[in-house]
């Protein structure tokens, strides 16, 4: 038998507390098998061996030279090849857009959507930064390109010119989430009784929280709802905006905070909810919708970018730029049991469509396209 391909993952993203790049990663690599042809091992700076890397199903090589944050500042003047920080690939795979240079064998690269240029005011100024300096040769330097979603990827093709036979869609699907630890509950855990309207997701500017805290306030104020707004998540950037904003509501008692939630805790915060509302101006796929449906929670969504190809007819749909639609999109579903009803037996079959593993089996079959493996 001929020695397998060696296929190197970019686990960065997945170290720590995850959101969406970093589930992708985290989830696909969990499921890629390779069978005898491929050897899939994952690449992760481990400076002072902080790192937790038992949760992962593959292989690990570490890098303790530096780290990564320092690596990826200084790469460009730095004349380090990739290939001196850890053992040489046949493929490497990167999962956040950007292929370091100096990189040796095939690549891959992944665009999750293009807000760097649909929104690059709702960005941190270093990650906008950043990609606009190094995506055209992470562009050019990969063989193929992974996207999440035919939204993102006709963005690619109409806005950075990329063929659509360079283009391979892998998308994601709704997360592990396994069931609730005995003794957990909204009472004990965080102090919260139903009912209550959730987001799930990180605090930053393209979330398009401003909308939804204006949207609540508009229930308050015209439907007398009794409802908290609770708001789990953590990461992203503008949160002292966000405090600000709610701190501005007659009803700012009513915004719960939580922070970021483990999985377990997540589908008890899902499966308790009145509604699950997610306004976002744009995504390249949109995990939390999927995630809240898994768990039979109604969804209110933005009918923005991807989230319609990946909600369907499953969810309440609003326009994302008008507080009063996401309000009334909120209502129709709280107000109407048997909305809520319909939208949960729709989730369920909506769910279905999308899963980690068949995600896994299009990655090796585009590994093996890319490494000419018949």
């Amino acid at each position: 038998m001929n020695k397998p391909y060696q296929v190197a993952l970019e686990l960065q993203p997945a170290l720590g507390r995850r959101s969406g790049i970093g589930n992708y990663a985290y989830e696909l690599s969990k499921r890629l098998s390779g069978a005898e042809d491929l050897q899939f091992e994952g690449n992760i700076f481990n400076f002072r061996g902080r790192a937790d890397l038992c949760e992962f199903k593959l292989p690990v090589r570490q890098c303790t030279l530096m780290p990564y944050g320092v690596y990826r500042r200084a790469w460009h003047w730095l004349p380090l090849r990739y290939e001196q920080l850890f053992p040489a690939a046949d493929l490497s795979i990167f999962f956040n857009y950007i292929v370091p240079p100096r990189i040796a064998g095939r690549v891959l690269t992944t665009i999750h959507d293009l807000t760097w240029l649909r929104y690059p005011e709702t960005m941190d100024g270093r990650n906008l930064q950043r990609i606009e300096r190094d995506i055209q040769y992470s562009l050019e330097r990969s063989d193929k390109i992974l996207t999440i979603s035919e939204f993102s990827k006709r963005e690619m093709i109409e806005l950075l010119d990329v063929p659509a036979d360079r283009i391979e869609l892998v998308p994601c699907a709704a997360g592990d989430m396994p069931e609730s630890g005995a003794g957990l509950s909204l009472a004990g855990k965080y102090n919260l009784s139903k009912p209550y309207l959730l987001y799930v997701g990180n605090i930053e500017p393209r979330k398009n929280l401003a909308a939804l805290l204006q949207a609540f306030a508009l229930l308050k104020r015209e439907q007398g709802i009794v409802h908290k707004l609770v708001i789990a998540g953590g990461g992203g950037w503008g949160q002292a905006e966000f405090r600000q904003a709610v701190q501005k509501l007659p009803w700012s008692a009513d915004v719960i905070e939580l922070g970021y939630v483990q999985p377990a805790e997540k589908r008890i915060l899902y499966e308790n909810a009145a509604a699950f509302v997610f306004p976002s101006l744009y995504e390249g796929f949109g995990i939390p919708p999927l995630e809240a449906m898994a768990c039979g929670c109604p969804v209110v969504c933005a009918a923005a970018a991807s989230l319609p190809e990946v909600v369907g007819t499953a969810a309440e749909l609003v326009n994302p730029m008008s507080a009063p639609s996401i309000a009334e999109g909120i209502w129709r579903v709280i107000a109407n049991e048997q909305r809520a009803a319909e939208l949960r037996v729709s989730g369920y079959e909506q769910v279905k469509k999308y899963s980690w593993a068949k995600s896994a089996r299009i990655l090796e079959k585009v590994c093996r396209e890319v490494l000419g493996i018949s």
